[in-house]
């Protein structure tokens, strides 16, 4: 697959959607593709059969792929495409980027019941998925970072504006009292200074961010900091969704890539958790329900360091697949950036508490060994 990536195929598909002629010459001689197109013939080939779902798959918009059936193949049925989620590993992975003090990344389900009512799910299962917790805490723990940063979506606290919001108070308090255990409480010490920084940097990028003194602690802080704060004096920067208010996969990409200057000047050790998903319904008629297929494609595209991938894809098939909880993670993504491979600790589809619930650790230590061989190979 030398000379082609994404960028080219999608000038390949423009190229021929805007010149009939240029697009007769490719189906007649594909193997001329790299001259007349710039792209392999393979994946001209893709093009002229329309397949869509694996163009999907390298990040193109529905809106340009459909192209390929409808208009270059007069293909109204849309035939060749399924609607299925691929991971095309096919194109080169991008060279890692993880900023140097990020020490740890990963992400976790925050699901109320694991530590609420554990007893309404299989026995085995919850042992399978703690023991991925378990795993992370020492991940996490050997990691020895001075500040966390954690991602949650908005369930029960009430903030000033629709966007984005930074916790930038000294302390942050809460418990599952909405769950009927307030036994199950959080007391986590702040890092004032540096949420205020990244909430600037947010700002500089063209964000909205909203700075929040106090952010109300509930299960998804709770559940995940419980189970995985290796002290609790570790200080913690709660970074939370609200995507029932927006819904931007592209912007949470942004948003994470927006703190790394931030992070890199610190002089701290930094860990990132996200939280939540994987695939999860609130609403009426449809909790409970859980989407294994998809919950494998997106863990596939981790542990083959193409998670944001998931970025490029359009809202409406996150959302009809998973909910909104997988923003929490792309964040963390754009912070590491490209190439970062996951290892799956643990996942569990439980009806019972509602969703695909999953352990993952983003290995940092794989990454910047790849950059460090790539180096010497130059």
């Amino acid at each position: 697959m030398t000379g082609t990536d994404k960028d080219a195929i999608e000038r390949a598909i423009l190229a021929m959607a805007r010149d009939t002629d240029l697009l007769a010459k490719v189906e007649a001689e594909p193997d001329r593709a790299p001259e007349l197109l710039g792209i392999d013939r393979e994946w001209a080939e893709t093009i002229l059969s329309g397949n869509r779902d694996r163009l999907r798959a390298i990040g193109l918009n529905d809106g340009l792929t459909i192209l390929v059936s409808r208009w270059f193949n007069d293909d109204l049925g849309d035939a060749a495409s399924k609607g299925g989620f691929i991971v095309d590993d096919t194109l080169p992975l991008p060279t890692p980027d993880v900023p140097g003090n990020v020490v740890f990344a990963g992400g976790c389900s925050h699901v109320p019941d694991l530590l609420a009512r554990p007893e309404v799910d299989p026995a085995e299962a919850v042992a399978r998925l703690m023991d991925g917790y378990d795993r992370l805490k020492q991940d996490i723990a050997a990691a020895d970072p001075d500040v966390i940063l954690v991602t949650a979506d908005c369930h029960f606290q009430s903030f000033e504006t629709g966007h984005n919001v930074i916790g930038t108070g000294a302390e942050h308090i809460g418990s599952m009292e909405f769950f009927k255990r307030g036994d199950l409480d959080l007391t986590l010490a702040g890092q004032p200074e540096l949420a205020r920084d990244l909430a600037n940097a947010v700002r500089a990028a063209g964000l909205e961010v909203e700075e929040a003194e106090r952010v109300d602690l509930d299960h998804g802080l709770i559940v995940p900091l419980r189970l995985l704060l290796p002290r609790p004096e570790l200080p913690v920067i709660p970074i939370i969704t609200q995507p029932h208010r927006s819904f931007s996969p592209f912007n949470a990409r942004r948003f994470g890539a927006a703190l790394r200057g931030v992070v890199a000047d610190s002089g701290l050790k930094v860990a990132f958790l996200a939280t939540g998903g994987l695939s999860h319904w609130l609403d009426p008629g449809h909790f409970g329900g859980v989407d294994v297929e998809f919950d494998s494609y997106i863990l596939k595209l981790l542990e083959a360091g193409r998670g944001l991938d998931l970025c490029s894809l359009e809202p409406f098939p996150l959302l009809e697949h998973g909910q909104y909880e997988i923003q929490n993670w792309m964040i963390m993504l754009g912070l590491i950036g490209p190439g970062v491979r996951g290892t799956v600790y643990s996942y569990e589809p439980m009806e019972a508490s509602g969703g695909g619930w999953t352990v993952v650790n983003m290995d940092l230590a794989r990454a910047r060994a790849a950059v460090a061989g790539a180096g010497q190979a130059s």
